[in-house]
C-alpha cells in the first residue's frame, strides 16, 4: 500500500472511530437520539405495501436490502428480498410479529454500522427531524463521513432524512436502488442543490412519486416515494402521481422543470432575519398566565413577555402592543412569559426552578449552559413574522412592545424604523406562496435565508 493509500485509510478509519465513539448505539450524541426518535412516524402497513410496489418496478427481486431507520421493522414484512438489515437505535421500538427469517434489526445506528456500497436497495421511512434540532458536533461528525465518502460535505441546513439520503447512496451498490418516503420538497429547495447535482452528475434517475391523498395527514411535509435507480446513466427526472386507490401514472415533467424559488442568502449585517430564539423546552421556561400566577412570577424580574405563536393572530394585525399581548397573548392563555436570566433570582423563581424535574431540563441546550436555566437575553427584533403560513404570505407585526420571539416566530432586525415600516409593507404585500416549495398541501415555509433574499431584494426595489 503507497504512503498516500495508508493516509487516506486512517484518515477514514479515524472518522469512523469519532462517529462511533462520539454516539449513542451508534449514533450521534445523546440528545440526537431523543431527537431522531420524536422525529418518527410509523409507516402505514398500505403506504408499505404501495413503496414496495413502486421499489419492484425498478427490480423483480432484490438481494441485501438495508433500512436505516426500521422502527419495528415493518418493511421487512413485504417484497421479495433475499436478506433484510434494518437499522433503529429506539430500544424501546418492539419489533413487528412474524418479522420474516431472512430479516434482522440491529440496535444500532446506520450510520456507523451500515458498510459501504453493500446493499442492492436501501428502502424506508427515515425521521424527520430539523436541521435546528440537529445538535452541531452530530452534524459536524456526520457531514465529515459523508465528504470522506463521498467528497461533498451536506449543507448544515439540512433536514435528517437528507443525511439518510446521502447514507442510501453511500450503502448501495453501484447498481442498487434507494427507495425512500421522503418529503418532495428537497428536489426544489435550494439547500439541497449540491445532492441534486451529485445525483445528476453520477447519471443515476431521480423519479418522485407524490400521494394525491397524504398519508401522514397529520404530519405538515408532503408524503412522497423518491426512487433513485444507480444502475442508470440518463440523469433524468420524472415525476409520477400515486392515486387513492395505489394506481401510479406519469406526469408532465415540464410543469417541473423551473419552479420559482427564494435563494437562500446570508444575512445583511444591518437588515437581517432570525429564526426565534430556543430556551431550552418552552414546557419549562415559557409560561401561561396562568402558570405564572401560580408562582408568583413577577413581570421584569422574573420573566418577560415573549410570543410563541401567530397562528391565532388576525391577518389585519399590524402590530403587537400592551393592549393587543394583553388580548391576544395573557387573556388567551398562550405561553407567553420568558423566564428571565436577568439579575439575581427571586425566591419564588428560584422554587419554581428547583421544581423542575431533571428529565425535562436534561437536553443539549441547558446542558451546554454554565448555569443550566440562564442564557444569553436575545436582542429584540423590530418585526415579528411566523415561519409557516397558509395563503398567500405570512403574517407580519411592528414589535411595539418589546416581546421576545420564541421558536417558530422568526425576527427581523433593524435599527431604522422606516426599514422596519417598508419591509412590513412588502411581506403583506407580497406573494411568497408562489415563490416557495409548498412544505403541504396548503401550507408553505418560509426559511431564515430565504426571508433575508426577500429582505435584500425588497430594499434594493
Amino acid at each position: 500500500m503507497s504512503l498516500q493509500n495508508s493516509i487516506e485509510v486512517s484518515v477514514v478509519t479515524e472518522l469512523t472511530s469519532k462517529l462511533k465513539e462520539g454516539s449513542v448505539d451508534g449514533y450521534g450524541l445523546v440528545e440526537n437520539a431523543e431527537y431522531l426518535i420524536r422525529g418518527q412516524v410509523d409507516t402505514p402497513i398500505d403506504v408499505v405495501d404501495i413503496v414496495w410496489k413502486i421499489a419492484h418496478r425498478y427490480r423483480a427481486r432484490f438481494g441485501k436490502v438495508i433500512d436505516a431507520g426500521a422502527g419495528d421493522g415493518r418493511f421487512s414484512t413485504k417484497g421479495m428480498f433475499d436478506s433484510y438489515c434494518g437499522f433503529e437505535i429506539d430500544q424501546h421500538r418492539v419489533e413487528q410479529k412474524g418479522l420474516p427469517s431472512n430479516a434482522s434489526i440491529e440496535r444500532a445506528c446506520a450510520f456507523s454500522g451500515a458498510v459501504p456500497e453493500k446493499y442492492d436497495l436501501s428502502i424506508g421511512n427515515p425521521p424527520y427531524v430539523r436541521h435546528h434540532d440537529i445538535s452541531d458536533e452530530w452534524r459536524s461528525n456526520i457531514a465529515d463521513w459523508i465528504e470522506e465518502q463521498v467528497g461533498v460535505k451536506p449543507s448544515g441546513l439540512s433536514n435528517a432524512y437528507i443525511y439518510f439520503l446521502w447514507l442510501s447512496l453511500i450503502v448501495t451498490r453501484s447498481d442498487g436502488v434507494v427507495v425512500l418516503l421522503i418529503p418532495s420538497e428537497w428536489t426544489a429547495r435550494p439547500v439541497n442543490k449540491q445532492l441534486r447535482e451529485y445525483i445528476k452528475e453520477k447519471g443515476w434517475t431521480l423519479d418522485i412519486y407524490k400521494f394525491e391523498n397524504d398519508p401522514f395527514p397529520r404530519v405538515l411535509t408532503t408524503g412522497s416515494v423518491t426512487v433513485i435507480d444507480k444502475h442508470a446513466s440518463s440523469g433524468e427526472v420524472h415525476h409520477f402521481l400515486i392515486d387513492a386507490q395505489g394506481a401510479i401514472k406519469s406526469l408532465f415533467d415540464e410543469d417541473y422543470a423551473d419552479q420559482a424559488t427564494l435563494p437562500y442568502v446570508i444575512r445583511d449585517s444591518q437588515v437581517f432575519a432570525q429564526r426565534g430564539f430556543s430556551p431550552g423546552g418552552q414546557s419549562v421556561f415559557v409560561l401561561t398566565e396562568s402558570e405564572r400566577a401560580l408562582h408568583d412570577l413577577r413581570e421584569g424580574e422574573d420573566v418577560i413577555p415573549c410570543i410563541t405563536t401567530l397562528r391565532h393572530i388576525s391577518n389585519n394585525m399590524e402590530c403587537l402592543d400592551r393592549v393587543s399581548f394583553e388580548l391576544n397573548y395573557v387573556g388567551s392563555g398562550k405561553r407567553c412569559w420568558l423566564i428571565s436570566p436577568a439579575g439575581t433570582e427571586s425566591e419564588s423563581l428560584r422554587r419554581y426552578l428547583d421544581s423542575v424535574p431533571m428529565q425535562i431540563r436534561d437536553n443539549y441546550t441547558c446542558r451546554k449552559r454554565p448555569v443550566w436555566w440562564k442564557y444569553s437575553r436575545p436582542k429584540i427584533p423590530s418585526l415579528l413574522y411566523s415561519s409557516g403560513f397558509r395563503g398567500r404570505t405570512t403574517k407580519v407585526l411592528k414589535n411595539e412592545l418589546g416581546v421576545v420571539n420564541v421558536g417558530a416566530v422568526c425576527g427581523i432586525y433593524t435599527r431604522n424604523k422606516r426599514v422596519a415600516a417598508k419591509l412590513a409593507r412588502a411581506i403583506k404585500s407580497a406573494d411568497l406562496e408562489k415563490n416557495i416549495v409548498a412544505v403541504s398541501r396548503g401550507f408553505t415555509k418560509i426559511e431564515v435565508n430565504q426571508m433575508n433574499a426577500f429582505i435584500q431584494q425588497a430594499l434594493e426595489n
